[in-house]
């Protein structure tokens, strides 16, 4: 998996053949949005698309009535957040996701340490990866 070129934090290269569907993948449509996390995820294009890609998926799969699968995404994505981590304790992109998934997996206290060190890491910055999600 490769970096992608971004214009902003978190935005795919228009080159991309990935990039049409990480916008809908953050998108409040949760059928069109389950759909294209999938391609996201399938994609490969970094550990932190991914691991967002299952946390925005898990969202949408909630908000169809499919906890179960939103769980294991939800599993899925603290996996690779752990992972990025491990290589790069640093990556407040993947401090801040492991801290919305912590959150939505109920552990609301470990979510906002990770959240807060993520955004004194990035300078504020992390938060901004993850463009209209939600930490209800």
């Amino acid at each position: 998996m490769s970096e992608p070129i971004a214009g902003r934090v978190g935005e795919l290269s228009p080159l991309s053949p990935t990039h049409r569907y990480w916008d809908a993948c953050r998108s409040d449509h949760v059928e069109a949005a389950a759909r294209a996390c999938g391609r996201v995820i399938g994609a490969r294009v970094s550990r932190v698309h991914t691991g967002s890609a299952h946390y925005f998926r898990a969202i949408a799969l909630a908000a169809m009535g499919d906890s179960e699968e939103a769980l294991r995404d939800l599993r899925r994505a603290y996996g690779i957040f752990v992972h990025t981590l491990d290589a790069d304790g640093n990556n407040a992109n993947a401090l801040y996701g492991r801290g919305l998934t912590l959150i939505r997996m109920g552990y609301p206290a470990d979510g906002e340490a990770d959240i807060a060190r993520a955004i004194a890491l990035s300078g504020g910055h992390a938060g901004q990866f993850f463009d209209g999600s939600s930490q209800d």
